[in-house]
C-alpha cells in the first residue's frame, strides 16, 4: 500500500530509517490490544492510508521479555497509578471547536503555547488508567488542533458519528470500534504481540506470534498499545445521560504527548 506523506507518528527523525535487523515483514504501524485505544488508532491509521497490523496483546504482567517490561514501566513510572485504579472507567465526553490557524501580527513571531510538564503528566495518568487509553512509541500525528469548552488545547482525529444507545456506553463503543475495524478489512485474526523489538534504543517493531510461528515485524511509523484490559460488563459505570446524544468518536491527545484516549466530542 502506498504510504501518505503524513505519517501517523512522528517522534523521531530516525523512525523509518534503514535498519540493520532482519525483518520478516514491514508495516507502517502495529496496533496491539483489543481495547478501544488500539482499535481507534488502527482505524485512524488506515484512514490515513497507512498499512496497519492489529495484534492481540498479552497482559503486561504475563510478558517475559525484560526489555519490553522495562520500556512499558518507564512510560508509567511517575504517574501515580496506584491511586487511580478505580478512576477513568467513564467514557469521556468533551465539547470542542477546531483551533483556527495562528496568524502572527506583522513584525511579531507566532505565539507558541507554553510547555507545562505537569499537565502532560496528568494527561498521561488519565490515559494510562483508562480502558479507552493508548500508549504510543512515538508522538502521534494526523490530528487536528482543537480547543475544549474549558480552554484546554487538544489534538483530535475524528473517526465517525456515534449515538450511544445503552446506559453503559463503554462496551457498546468498543463493539462499535471493532465493527469499524472489520469494515475497513484491517488484518486482525490469529496474531499476538510477543515482545517489542528495539534498535538504537527506540521501538523499531515487534515479535508477532501467529499460526506460522513468530515473525519479526518492523513498524516504520511506530507501535500503539491499548492501556490495560477491558473491564467486565458489571464494572462499567452507568452513564444514562449519554443515551441518544449525537457526538463524534475521536482519538484525542496533547501536543508532545505519547498518550491518547478515545473520547466523545461535541463539535461546535
Amino acid at each position: 500500500m502506498e504510504r501518505r506523506q503524513q505519517a501517523a507518528m512522528t517522534a523521531d527523525d530516525e523512525i523509518g530509517q534503514p535498519s540493520d535487523l532482519y525483518w520478516d515483514d514491514v508495516v507502517d504501524v502495529i496496533c496491539a490490544g483489543r481495547g478501544a485505544g488500539a482499535l481507534s488508532q488502527a482505524i485512524l491509521c488506515t484512514d490515513l492510508g497507512l498499512n496497519v497490523m492489529l495484534a492481540d496483546a498479552v497482559n503486561p504482567a504475563d510478558l517475559a521479555d525484560d526489555d519490553t517490561l522495562a520500556y512499558l514501566q518507564a512510560m508509567i513510572d511517575d504517574l501515580g497509578l496506584a491511586d487511580r485504579t478505580s478512576q477513568g472507567l467513564e467514557l469521556p465526553v468533551v465539547r470542542a471547536v477546531p483551533e483556527p490557524p495562528a496568524t502572527p501580527k506583522k513584525g511579531r513571531p507566532a505565539t507558541v503555547a507554553p510547555f507545562v510538564g505537569s499537565r502532560l503528566r496528568d494527561w498521561a495518568a488519565q490515559c494510562a488508567a483508562s480502558p479507552f487509553g493508548v500508549i504510543y512509541s512515538a508522538v502521534p500525528d494526523g490530528m487536528t488542533p482543537m480547543r475544549t469548552e474549558s480552554g484546554q488545547a487538544i489534538r483530535a482525529a475524528l473517526l465517525g458519528a456515534y449515538q450511544p444507545d445503552a446506559d453503559r456506553p463503554g462496551p457498546a463503543l468498543t463493539d462499535w470500534l471493532a465493527r469499524q475495524v472489520e469494515e475497513r478489512d484491517i488484518p486482525s485474526e490469529g496474531v499476538g504481540l510477543q515482545k517489542l523489538i528495539f534498535e538504537d534504543g527506540r521501538v523499531a517493531g515487534a515479535a508477532i506470534e501467529g499460526p506460522a510461528g513468530t515473525r519479526l515485524v518492523r513498524a516504520l511509523d511506530g507501535v500503539a498499545l491499548s492501556t490495560g484490559p477491558t473491564p467486565g460488563g458489571a464494572q462499567w459505570p452507568a452513564q444514562p445521560e449519554l443515551r441518544d446524544i449525537e457526538v463524534q468518536v475521536a482519538v484525542v491527545s496533547r501536543t508532545a504527548s505519547r498518550f491518547g484516549r478515545v473520547e466523545l466530542l461535541h463539535i461546535d
